[in-house]
C-alpha cells in the first residue's frame, strides 16, 4: 500500500472519530455499520430513536491564511434520495487538530452542485470534486458562500441526560 494511500486512510478514519466525538458530545448515541454501503455513522436520539445517517469526508488542511482541503463525493450517492435522508459533514485537520466541520445535507449540496455549479465531475462522471477554502468569518466553495452550514449541527440540538 503506498504512503499516500495510507495516510489517507488513517486522516479519514480520525475524520470520522472526531464528528463522533462531536455528536456524542451533544448528547447523541452513535454507531458506525458493520457494512458501509455509504454510511459512515449512524446518530440516534435515544428518547426516541430519531436516526440521522452521516457520511464523513476528511481532509488535511493545507495553505496557511485560508486553509482548504480537497474531497471527492460519488455522483450516484449525491443523486440518489435516501431515507432518512443523508447528512454530508466536511471536517478539515490542520494545526494538529480537527479544527472545521461543514453539514450539509445530501439534497442541498446536490442542488448547490446541479443549479449553482459547485464542484468539478471527475474524467469519467462518477465523483464530484470539491475544493472547500475557510477562512476566519466565510467558508467558500467554487465562487459559493458556504458558511450557513459551518457547525451546523442545528439538526441535533444539545440533549441534556
Amino acid at each position: 500500500m503506498a504512503k499516500t494511500s495510507k495516510h489517507n486512510l488513517y486522516t479519514g478514519r480520525s475524520g470520522q472519530l472526531a464528528v463522533m466525538s462531536v455528536f456524542l458530545n451533544r448528547g447523541y448515541n452513535v454507531a458506525i455499520p458493520e457494512v458501509d454501503v455509504g454510511d459512515d455513522i449512524f446518530v440516534v436520539r435515544d428518547t426516541d430513536g430519531d436516526l440521522s445517517r452521516i457520511q464523513v469526508k476528511a481532509a488535511s488542511g493545507k495553505g496557511s491564511l485560508r486553509h482548504y482541503g480537497d474531497y471527492q463525493v460519488p455522483l450516484a450517492q449525491l443523486q440518489r434520495q435516501h431515507q432518512p435522508e443523508l447528512f454530508y459533514v466536511f471536517t478539515l485537520h490542520y494545526d494538529d487538530m480537527w479544527r472545521e466541520f461543514l453539514v450539509i445535507r445530501r439534497d442541498v449540496l446536490e442542488r448547490l452542485r446541479a443549479r449553482r455549479g459547485l464542484g468539478r465531475l471527475n474524467r469519467a462522471e462518477t465523483r464530484v470534486h470539491l475544493r472547500l477554502s475557510f477562512g476566519p468569518t466565510d467558508v467558500r466553495g467554487d465562487e459559493l458562500n458556504l458558511q450557513a452550514y459551518r457547525n451546523d449541527w442545528s439538526r441535533w440540538p444539545l440533549l441534556e441526560h
